[in-house]
């Protein structure tokens, strides 16, 4: 019984030809062939274990979940060749283990493509070492510091999720509302890509609407005590603040702030990272009830129907909001060389924009049979995920981004979707 039900939430995301006409969507060019197909690898790279790990597990579970789900429309629809997971390795959330976790998947396991890192630093790290010198194509699901945007990659970076470029705009006009648009903010952040430059972006963004910035810190997510750095980020009289950091570190940072007797969560936003029950959990609820934030959120296509679809892999109470980015970024690749006929990293750059849209029919992950047939013929279409659309710019980007503003009650993140904010890039 178990196995059955199985089976058919895995078709819902294979293919649904009852949900759409699916031959208005593509055109006839679709039923050529390619003439033959190529074995394309994808390597996964994520937080298995230590910080971050949380999200990890259930975010390599999507990646593995889209490359399967291609492979068999592949072989469904008698397209050539084959997408296949290369391994998965845990980066632990560190720029040095993301390199040796990216080095072993590309040089040992033969991977074409990674999806991951998740965090903007071993993100970062990853592609300079490994992605960029080697010409491997990097993908990650979740990496925001606008410190991807810039790098000199030569197109073998790309992102699905939006950049802090975009969500300093949502913090700041959801503090903007909460404590007024001059209100006076200390800030504080992890001293990392991820932290320092959401930091700089949301301090010109806020001056630049009208607020005030008071005391700015940037704290060594490693030290052994925060105190002093909590003393710092409580002085003066901020009407509230805004925290960039993870789980591991806030645990240790949240009760030192308490300590001061200064601080007041509720008057405090923070980032995507809480989004999350289970980092919630290891902050702690006392800490984090009453603590606001923003997040990048799905704006894709039938993002519910994937979410049940994928319990069938991951239990809903251990899923995360991101996991579809990262079956998205899975699928994506695999459909890339599909219409490259290649796995070399230029080929997969210009095949991401032919399927990433914006130009042709709209295709959603629940068809796939018909993006892989579409793949094949060489036809260019916009891919509908469950995360969202695409649109790659060229600088790896995607060209908008959702954002939820959240509410921690009870040890659960509560968002309103009243509040949700859309910016292109």
């Amino acid at each position: 019984m178990l196995r059955r039900d199985m089976n058919k939430k895995r078709g819902l995301i294979i293919a649904s030809s009852s949900m759409l006409v699916v031959g208005a969507l593509v055109g006839s060019s679709v039923g050529a062939q390619a003439a033959g197909g190529v074995d394309m690898k994808v390597g996964i790279v994520l937080p298995l274990t230590g910080q971050l790990a949380t999200y990890g597990p259930p975010m390599a579970k999507a990646a593995a979940l889209g490359v399967t789900s291609v492979n068999d429309a592949m072989k469904a629809a008698g397209v050539a060749g084959s997408c296949t997971v290369a391994g998965t390795e845990d980066d632990q959330a560190t720029p040095a283990t993301s390199v040796e976790a990216a080095k072993k998947l590309v040089d040992s396991n033969g991977a074409n493509a990674l999806v991951g890192p998740m965090t903007s630093g071993t993100t970062l790290a990853a592609a300079a070492a490994i992605g960029i010198p080697n010409s491997v194509l990097i993908m990650s699901p979740a990496a925001s510091s606008p410190a991807l945007t810039t790098l000199g990659d030569g197109d073998t970076l790309f992102r699905n999720y939006p950049s802090d470029a975009l969500q300093a705009k949502a913090v700041v006009l959801a503090m903007g509302k909460a404590f007024g648009k001059n209100a006076l903010v200390n800030v504080a952040a992890r001293n990392d890509a991820f932290g320092s430059a959401l930091s700089a972006v949301f301090q010109t963004a806020w001056k630049k609407a009208g607020g005030k910035i008071g005391t700015s810190v940037l704290y060594n997510p490693n030290a052994a005590t925060f105190d002093s750095d909590a003393t710092k980020i409580v002085s003066g009289k901020p009407a509230a603040w805004f925290i960039v950091d993870f789980e591991e570190t806030f645990a240790k940072v949240a009760p030192a702030l308490v300590r001061t007797k200064k601080w007041d969560q509720k008057r405090t936003f923070m980032t995507e990272s809480f989004n999350n029950a289970g980092s919630i959990k290891i902050v702690g609820a006392q800490y984090m009830n009453g603590v606001r934030g923003t997040a990048a959120a799905a704006s894709g296509t039938a993002t519910a129907a994937w979410k049940t679809a994928f319990e069938a892999t991951v239990p809903a109470a251990s899923q995360t909001f991101v996991d579809p980015a990262a079956y998205d970024a899975a699928v994506l690749e695999c459909l890339a060389s599909i219409y490259a006929k290649s796995t070399k990293a230029a080929d997969l750059a210009k095949g991401l924009r032919a399927v990433g849209g914006p130009a042709g029919a709209k295709i959603s992950w629940q068809h796939l049979d018909q993006a892989v047939k579409a793949a094949a013929a060489g036809t260019k279409f916009s891919y509908q995920g469950a995360w969202s659309e695409t649109d790659f710019d060229e600088n790896g980007d995607v060209g908008a981004g959702t954002f939820d503003v959240y509410k921690v009650i009870d040890g659960q993140p509560v968002s309103d979707p009243k509040a949700q904010v859309h910016y292109k890039g």
